[in-house]
């Protein structure tokens, strides 16, 4: 079973060599430590992610949990301030 762990941004670039618009996310694990993640854009500014706490799935490339909706990708996080590094299933 694959590890969902809450996050938070440090920084955002564009992912640089990828086939479709995707950003490149550092994020602070706590405990875990920091690791590089891929999300598709959709409407988020990279300013906007800086700072916000999100999920992470650790499978083989550490990828953001977003939804998809009709209006893009929408990303899962916490709705609380939550501590870097918390297992969430």
């Amino acid at each position: 079973m694959t590890d969902l762990i809450v996050g938070r941004v440090v920084s955002v670039s564009d992912h640089p060599g990828s086939r479709a618009p995707s950003y490149l996310l550092q994020v602070d694990l706590g405990g875990r430590g920091r690791r590089e993640a891929q999300m598709e854009p959709g409407d988020y500014a990279k300013d906007e992610l800086v700072g916000s706490l999100v999920i992470v799935s650790l499978e083989d490339e550490p990828i953001v949990l977003a939804a998809h909706s009709h209006a893009g990708p929408r990303l899962v996080r916490p709705d609380a301030d939550i501590e870097p590094g918390t297992l969430v299933a």
